[in-house]
């Protein structure tokens, strides 16, 4: 028997790699606590990982890392928030899409999870990823919207940096990634027109002038073609 089964390939889709970047109708699946590792780093990272059923294309996942800082940076026009701001802002956006029954819950520090109300403020992020699950699962299958933008890998994923602080110095949102009637801001929009607009590499147009030029300077003789050695 041959090492070849073209029936392995049975079912198979293009990866995440392939989903465009975008605004993208999707069912809320669930929230649970993950984990990542790193090859480079030998390091195993702890994640909040968020999983959505986009239509068109199947089970999409996102992990949202551990925050390290809870530390705010300057910036050009002011500051940044920290880490913990940014992963927090994306939790309730993730509420909020789902039940604004959630977000009220959370605005009057009223939270209960099997008869006992939950200290908010003393959570660590295994409790809280826990207890966004938790508050999240009765809504699995509801419909939203998520919004994907380009990524420097090529991948297309959620915006890093949900956050931003107001002139003021509250904490804010700068940009919606999950709910509905979700919009692009410019900084997004540019990015999707520039990858739309980016030309991949022809290669049929080598230094070596044709495709035939390119095979022969890897060493590949076009002319074989011998299929004698075909079953069929």
């Amino acid at each position: 028997m041959g090492m070849f089964d073209l029936s392995a390939t049975t079912g198979v889709k293009e990866s995440g790699r392939f989903l465009q970047a975008g605004i993208h109708n999707a069912k809320f699946i669930g929230v649970e606590l993950g984990d990542v590792h790193s090859q480079n780093k030998n390091q195993d990272y702890k994640t909040m990982k968020l999983t959505l059923d986009i239509d068109g294309y199947g089970e999409f996942t996102h992990n949202f890392f551990e925050p390290t800082s809870a530390e705010r940076s300057s910036g050009t026009f002011g500051e940044n928030p920290s880490q913990v701001e940014h992963f927090m802002v994306a939790v309730r956006q993730i509420c909020d899409a789902l039940s604004p029954e959630i977000g009220e819950a959370i605005d009057n520090n009223n939270v209960v999870v099997n008869g006992k109300k939950v200290n908010l403020k003393s959570l660590d992020f295994t409790q809280l990823v826990k207890l966004v699950g938790i508050l999240t699962k009765p809504y699995s299958g509801t419909e939203v919207e998520v919004k994907l933008v380009p990524q420097s890998n090529g991948f297309a994923a959620i915006p890093g940096f949900p956050a931003k602080i107001s002139r003021n110095g509250a904490l804010s949102i700068a940009t919606r990634f999950i709910g509905h009637d979700l919009v692009m801001n410019q900084s997004e929009q540019k990015k999707i027109d520039a990858a739309k607009n980016a030309q991949p590499t022809n290669m049929a147009q080598t230094t070596t002038g044709s495709v035939e030029g390119l095979a022969d300077a890897l060493g590949i003789d076009t002319a074989a073609e011998d299929s004698s050695d075909l079953p069929f």
